[in-house]
């Protein structure tokens, strides 16, 4: 049993996710990576590293669960005081900032995201699988809820910070935030050929690598930045007030 593992049988696990709590993926196939080609793509005006969400491919995955809603700062103090875990360095004294308990929690770093996961008995999702649960099953378009975003529909490309989770309509699967809201921890490490060289059938990405793939968008992000093929990839060990999580079963 891996070390992680015996540290939460020992912390005492929380004994899962709350059914009520999660959204059922279904599985299937459907069409990841970016299907429009832009005006740059041909040219050297886009640097070659953000091509990286093509060539599009159908990719099959199984049938998995996902959090409706990314994790909140109350939910991660529950875990950080049964685990003795770190918490993120804006609380003062330790403790959740007044009236952001219900704020995605960020200042996180990957390896906290795991580990919260691993104790409620969860796990962080794939690439592919955030993928396809941010495509609501509406393959080929741009965003969650179709092909254009503005700020009735999500939190991007503001300065003002996160704001409570939920807000905005969701996608139709039922999940919140997909785009915008905080960037979310994805379990896959980064690869830049991953679209043209990765397995058709439930992909987790490259074995190792320097990076952890991110996903989503950001408050602090435009809406380019925000749709469901983006690729964005940050060292693990960063924790940033635009990254957060929600995990996966």
């Amino acid at each position: 049993m891996r070390k992680t593992a015996l540290f939460f049988l020992a912390a005492g696990m929380a004994g899962g996710l709350d059914a009520s709590d999660m959204v059922s993926i279904p599985a299937g196939e459907f069409t990841m990576g970016r299907p429009k080609l832009t005006s740059d793509d041909k040219t050297n005006m886009r640097p070659h590293v953000l091509l990286d969400d093509r060539p599009t491919r159908k990719v099959f995955v199984s049938a998995f669960q996902l959090e409706a809603k990314e994790v909140t700062q109350a939910e991660y103090a529950k875990f950080a005081a049964a685990t003795k875990r770190r918490v993120p360095y804006h609380w003062q004294g330790g403790k959740v900032p007044a009236g952001a308990a219900d704020f995605p929690v960020y200042n996180v770093d990957w390896s906290d995201a795991r580990d919260y996961c691993a104790w409620k008995g969860a796990r962080l999702p794939t690439e592919a699988e955030w993928e396809k649960a941010a495509r609501g099953g509406l393959d080929s378009m741009d965003y969650p809820t179709g092909d254009k975003l503005d700020a009735k529909m999500a939190l991007f490309n503001v300065q003002t910070g996160p704001g409570p989770v939920g807000t905005f309509p969701p996608n139709a699967f039922g999940l919140y935030d997909m785009a915008g809201g905080v960037s979310e921890w994805i379990a896959d490490w980064f690869g830049g050929d991953y679209y043209s060289r990765g397995e058709d059938k439930d992909p987790k990405g490259p074995g190792t690598g320097d990076y952890k793939v991110i996903r989503g968008g950001a408050w602090s992000d435009n809406a380019k930045r925000a749709t469901v093929f983006f690729r964005n990839w940050v060292r693990p060990t960063q924790r940033t007030p635009n990254i957060g999580f929600r995990c996966a079963q």
